[in-house]
């Protein structure tokens, strides 16, 4: 039996939060927003569609799926320009719990805001408006809601041997940090929203973002195997990322890392 071929292989493609960056003291942990890809065998599922998604590399063949959190555009701008869709025979899946899915990108992808709609791409996509647990390929995809302006969801994937806690775009408080805990109970991997500083936190109360903090006690609590903290502050710099992981011991994505489970 391959044992890689049986793996979940999770690659960060975008894990800057709100708004991409391009600057020298941002290349580290990189600067495009939120996208995560997992796969397994020749199955791929990513997590969001924000401007990482542009940096999606050898595609298998077969079709695709991308599972959003939520429509706000920093996490569906890189679809646009996905490589995927300028393929004749390619076949890509949308998944959203927001009925208006096909609309909302519909609004963004056309003119004048784009110069082509969706239906003019060479590949085809198809919408799908999700109800959990849901199976997704090898994937099991269950949900509890985030605490989020205008909504966002909060995805467990599972395989049946391992499974990602996907939290971006959360705000804590002391019941939702709880509830978070128990649907990651056994987590191998959880990736959580810590855009702010403890010190920051209380101007940006209501923004809908967490602390690094908050997610080490979810860690702790559920007992989740590995944590990398997400949806970096798009003002924040490289140095000031190191600085947090030495002052909190917790590991913060960068773009292009790679996770075995």
């Amino acid at each position: 039996m391959n044992k890689q071929h049986d793996q979940i292989r999770l690659t960060a493609l975008g894990v800057r939060g709100s708004m991409p960056v391009s600057r020298p003291d941002a290349r580290e942990f990189g600067g495009a927003t939120s996208c995560y890809r997992i796969d397994k065998g020749e199955n791929t599922l990513f997590l969001d569609a924000g401007t990482g998604l542009m940096n999606a590399e050898a595609l298998p063949n077969g079709p695709l799926h991308i599972l959003l959190t939520h429509l706000h555009a920093d996490h569906i701008l890189g679809l646009p320009l996905f490589s995927a869709l300028f393929q004749k025979d390619r076949e890509i899946h949308l998944y959203s719990g927001e009925p208006e899915l096909e609309n909302a990108l519909n609004r963004l992808i056309s003119p004048p805001l784009w110069p082509v709609t969706l239906a003019q791409y060479p590949a085809r996509t198809v919408f799908h408006t999700l109800s959990f647990p849901c199976q997704i390929g090898p994937f099991t995809v269950s949900a509890m809601k985030s605490c989020h302006p205008g909504g966002s969801l909060i995805f467990r994937v599972s395989d049946g041997a391992k499974s990602i806690v996907y939290a971006t775009d959360f705000e804590h408080t002391d019941n939702n940090l709880k509830e978070l805990a128990a649907f990651s109970a056994g987590a191998d991997l959880m990736l959580y929203d810590a855009q702010y500083t403890q010190e920051q936190y209380p101007a940006r109360r209501g923004f809908g973002h967490s602390t690094a903090e908050a997610g080490l006690w979810v860690q702790q609590e559920s007992g989740a195997a590995q944590i990398r903290m997400i949806h970096h502050n798009p003002a924040a710099s490289d140095e000031a990322l190191r600085e947090r992981e030495e002052q909190t011991r917790a590991p913060y994505a960068r773009q292009g890392e790679v996770i075995l489970l």
